[in-house]
Parts: structure tokens; C-alpha cells; sequence
């Protein structure tokens, strides 16, 4: 279904199953190609199209397997009937890597991805209707929770996510049919001052997104065709009295950054950076080489307010280090 983008009945397939049993689910075997099929390069090729499936099916409850050669992008068939290779077949130097980086620190965390209790599938809403395309679940184990997104389609996707397919839930009398919003699925507090932080896989960027957004709205996705996502170390934190969690989500709007500490340092120290930006361009250059006194004390007057400035904003940050240094102590004083 996957190889011929038959997304409809292969999501099908998952919802039939988690609304009649979803432990069933979890015992299903997930593989790629297998000795009576062609090669799975030969079906999915070597591109963007192959390592979204492969994220599936690393990351969809059950047991992942890798059929012979399917690493290397080997090219020929295997199976019992033949007892030795009849290509002389190097490995795809390109595909092996790129599973190093995409694929394998996946497998590592499977014990987030393989079962069920906390597994919840979504539909994607754009503009009024589901697309079917797309592939959107949530997992966790333990209080570690992942989110997985993929468009198996060469078409760009956008839309919302927030309300889970209905799945079997046995309560004890009998089974009921439940859903849960995105929110629940991560564990998130519905409360003003909470934000929910998470890292992407394959791009190794950090975001940051309101908690109460996410519960009341849902989550916006818009993927290219063929992409992939997997958001990951997902956790919540209470907004700082310096309200540094709110302006750091503002200010990125929705893109990620490659720290979220370091995204922050330089939301709090904007003004020193351009400070020190125009004192390294316009007066350094200037100053450095020159030997004539009275042409240097000329210059510095001249740039006496990008100098003053630079001067200002760097006493503003060592008093603000300083302030955050005794809070530092008193808190490790208590301790």
C-alpha cells in the first residue's frame, strides 16, 4: 500500500485494528520487502520516499525488520531457493549513512515506539477535509513521549492535528470506544504559564510551543512531499518570573533553533550583540593601525555613541550576571 501510495487503505488498516483490539497492533511485523517481493530499493528507491517508510516502520508499534541487503541497497532478490549471490553488489555508501543518522538512533528508541497503551493516531484537517496522505500518531512509554508525522506523497500537506482516532478500550465490564486530544497524549497542563518543548529529529532543531495552544487548537503541520518528522525529548516547563519561555516563543513563531538556551542568550543579549556589532565595524577599523594622535582622538569623538553604547549595554549584562549569580548562591545556601 505504501509503495503504491495507497494511504486511505493502509490508514484503514490501522484504525480497524485499534478499534477492535489495539493490543493487536503490537504484534504485527513491520518489513519493507521480503523474499517473494522485488528488492526495497527496487520499491521505494533510495531517496526521501524510502527513509519516510522506513521511519514507519520504525516507528509504528510492532517489530521492525530488515530484509537481506535492504541497508546496502543491494539490488538483488533473496531467498531459499538460491544459495549463493549472483551480483557482485557494493553497498550504497549513501543509504548506509544516511540510516546511520536517520534511521538507527531511531531503533534505539523503541521502547518508546512498540507499544500500544499510550499510542494514539490522528487525523490530518486541511481546509475542511482529511487528508489521507499523511500519517500522524503519537507514543510514549514512561513519561518519554514521541510525535511522528509523514506525507507519502509527493504533494505538499498542511493542516491541524488534535483529536485521536477512536480506539478499544477495555474497562473492566466491557470495551468502550475512546479518543484523546494531542494534549492528553503528551501530558500537557492546561495552564497559561506552561510551555512544551520538544526536539526534531531529522533537522536537530528545537521548538517551543505553548501548552494551552496545543490542548485548545492542536498542533499545525505542514510537510513537503515525501517528509518526515519525529519530535522527540518532549517535555513541559513553567514559564521563569522573567517570562523567558514566553518571549522565547514568540520570538521564534513557530521555528525551531539548535539550543533553546542559546536561542534565549541571544534574545537577552540582542542590544550588547548589536552594540558590539557597530563597535567592531565601524570603530576598530579605524583605531587599530593608526599611529597619528590627533587623528585617533578625532575618530573616537566621532564614534563616542557606538562606543558609550557598547559600554552601556555591556555594564547592563554584568549586572544582570551578577543578579543571577547571587540568586545562584542563596538557592544553593538552602540547599
Amino acid at each position: 500500500m505504501l509503495k503504491k501510495e495507497q494511504n486511505q487503505k493502509y490508514r484503514e488498516t490501522v484504525k480497524n485494528t485499534i478499534t477492535f483490539d489495539p493490543q493487536v497492533l503490537k504484534r504485527y511485523v513491520n518489513f519493507m520487502n521480503n523474499p517473494d517481493e522485488e528488492t526495497a530499493i527496487a520499491q521505494f528507491g533510495d531517496g526521501d520516499k524510502y527513509f519516510g517508510c522506513c521511519t514507519l516502520m520504525i516507528t509504528m508499534p510492532g517489530l521492525p525488520m530488515f530484509g537481506h541487503g535492504q541497508i546496502e541497497g543491494f539490488t538483488e532478490k533473496y531467498g531459499m531457493e538460491y544459495t549463493k549471490a549472483y551480483k557482485d553488489e557494493q553497498p550504497n555508501q549513501y543509504l548506509v549513512d544516511r540510516h546511520w543518522r536517520d534511521i538507527f538512533p531511531l531503533m534505539k528508541k523503541r521502547y518508546v515506539f512498540s507499544g500500544v497503551d499510550n499510542f494514539l493516531f490522528y487525523d490530518l484537517w486541511e481546509d475542511g477535509h482529511v487528508n489521507e496522505n499523511v500519517f500522524a500518531y503519537s507514543n510514549g512509554c514512561g513519561n518519554e513521549r514521541a510525535v511522528v508525522f509523514y506525507n507519502n506523497k509527493y504533494e505538499q500537506a498542511h493542516g491541524w492535528i488534535k483529536t485521536s482516532d477512536p480506539y478499544a478500550y477495555k474497562n473492566g465490564t466491557g470495551i468502550e470506544m475512546k479518543t484523546r486530544t494531542i494534549g492528553e497524549g503528551l501530558n500537557l497542563t492546561n495552564e497559561d504559564d506552561r510551555y512544551c518543548i520538544f526536539f526534531e529529529h531529522r533537522t536537530k532543531l528545537w521548538f517551543i510551543r505553548k501548552s494551552k495552544e496545543i490542548i485548545e487548537q492542536g498542533i499545525f503541520v505542514m510537510l513537503n512531499g515525501f517528509e518526515y518528522q519525529v519530535f522527540m525529548n518532549i517535555y513541559e516547563v513553567k514559564d521563569t518570573p522573567d517570562h523567558r519561555y514566553k518571549i522565547l516563543c514568540e520570538s521564534l513563531n513557530g521555528a525551531g533553533c539548535e539550543d533553546i538556551e542559546t536561542a534565549w542568550q541571544e534574545i537577552l543579549y540582542a542590544d550588547l550583540y548589536s552594540s558590539m556589532d557597530k563597535y567592531i565595524n565601524t570603530v576598530l577599523p579605524k583605531v587599530c593601525l593608526l599611529k597619528d594622535t590627533k587623528k585617533l582622538e578625532a575618530i573616537l569623538q566621532d564614534s563616542k555613541k557606538e562606543i558609550l553604547d557598547f559600554e552601556k549595554q555591556s555594564l547592563k549584562v554584568l549586572k544582570t550576571l551578577e543578579a543571577e549569580n547571587k540568586t545562584t548562591k542563596k538557592k544553593t545556601s538552602k540547599k
